[in-house]
C-alpha cells in the first residue's frame, strides 16, 4: 500500500501556513491539517530523520571603530594671534554716524587720550589742526621673553623699548577720557559644530578700532570696547584645541562673534572652557 506524504517541513510567515513541498497556502489551521499529501511511499512506524541542519554561516565579527588618537594638548603659553575680522554692514554705518571727526570740542576734554594702540598722545599735547596719529592696527605678543607688535613684528626683549616702538600706521586720533572707561560683564553664549567653536558676547554699540580678540591653540583673550566707555575682558583656557589661522571674528552692531575652527573633529565638553 502506498500513502501520501510529506517530508518537508511546515513555513509560516505573513499569517499563511503551507509546506515548502507545495504551493498550496491557507490562513486557517483546521485546513492546513487537511491538505492532502503531494508524495507517496509505504507507511513506516519509524519517523523520518530531520533533514540534516547545514551550520549557519558565520558572520564577520564586526569591526570595531577605534576612536581618533587626541592630539597632544599644546602649552597654554604659546604666542597668542590676532584674529582677522570683518565689520558688519550694520555697525558699518553706525560707526559712521558716531565717527570721532563729528564730536564736538566739549566732547574732547584736555584730559582726553588717544585710544588707538600705540599712540597713547595726551589731547592737551598736540597741536590744533594736528590730527595724525601713528599707532599699531595689530595686537601685542609676548613669546618666549620676545615682545612685539603683530601689526611690524619688531622684536625686543626690553619692555620699555617695546613700549615705545612707533607706530606703523597713520590714522585719526581716537580720543577717550581714561577715568571714564567702565569694565563691565557682558552676557555671552557658545555653540559647536563638527568642525567649529563660536563664541558669542553680546554688546550694542562695539568700537572694533579698540577691540582685541587673540589666541592660541588653547587659550582665549578679548578686549571688547563697546557703548559709552564699557570695556569687557576675557581670558580663558579653551576645553578643546582650535586652529587660529583658521579662525576669524565678526563684529556687528548688537554682538561680537569668535568662530575657532577646531583642530579635532570631536564634541567638546559642555564646559567650553577649562
Amino acid at each position: 500500500k502506498q500513502w501520501y506524504q510529506r517530508r518537508v517541513a511546515i513555513t509560516a510567515g505573513d499569517a499563511y501556513k503551507s509546506w515548502s513541498c507545495c504551493e498550496k497556502k491557507t490562513t486557517d489551521f483546521t485546513e492546513f491539517l487537511n491538505i492532502k499529501g503531494c508524495c507517496k511511499g509505504k507507511h513506516n512506524n519509524v519517523k523520518p530523520e530531520e533533514p540534516a541542519k547545514t551550520d549557519k554561516e558565520t558572520s564577520p565579527a564586526p569591526e570595531t571603530v577605534k576612536p581618533p588618537e587626541r592630539m597632544e594638548r599644546p602649552p597654554v603659553d604659546e604666542p597668542m594671534v590676532p584674529l582677522p575680522s570683518t565689520i558688519s554692514a550694520s555697525l558699518r554705518k553706525m560707526l559712521n554716524n558716531l565717527a570721532v571727526s563729528e564730536k564736538t570740542e566739549e566732547a574732547v576734554t584736555k584730559s582726553a587720550i588717544c585710544q588707538r594702540k600705540g599712540c597713547g598722545k595726551a589731547k592737551v599735547d598736540v597741536a590744533d589742526g594736528d590730527e595724525t596719529c601713528e599707532h599699531h592696527p595689530g595686537s601685542p605678543i609676548f613669546h618666549e621673553g620676545m615682545k612685539y607688535w603683530s601689526c611690524c613684528n619688531k622684536k625686543t626683549t626690553d619692555f620699555n623699548d617695546f613700549l615705545k616702538q612707533k607706530g606703523c600706521t597713520n590714522g585719526t586720533h581716537l580720543w577717550g577720557d581714561p577715568s571714564l572707561k567702565k569694565e563691565v560683564v557682558c552676557r555671552y553664549d557658545w555653540h559647536q559644530t563638527g568642525e567649529f567653536v563660536n563664541f558669542t558676547v553680546y554688546a550694542k554699540k562695539v568700537k572694533p578700532a579698540l577691540c582685541t580678540v587673540t589666541c592660541n591653540a588653547v587659550k582665549l583673550q578679548l578686549e571688547i570696547h563697546f557703548g559709552d566707555d564699557q570695556v569687557f575682558t576675557f581670558d580663558k583656557v579653551l576645553a578643546g584645541i582650535v586652529k587660529p589661522e583658521n579662525s576669524k571674528v565678526t563684529y556687528s552692531a548688537t554682538k561680537v562673534e569668535v568662530s575657532m575652527k577646531k583642530a579635532e573633529f570631536i564634541a567638546w565638553p559642555s564646559t567650553f572652557v577649562l
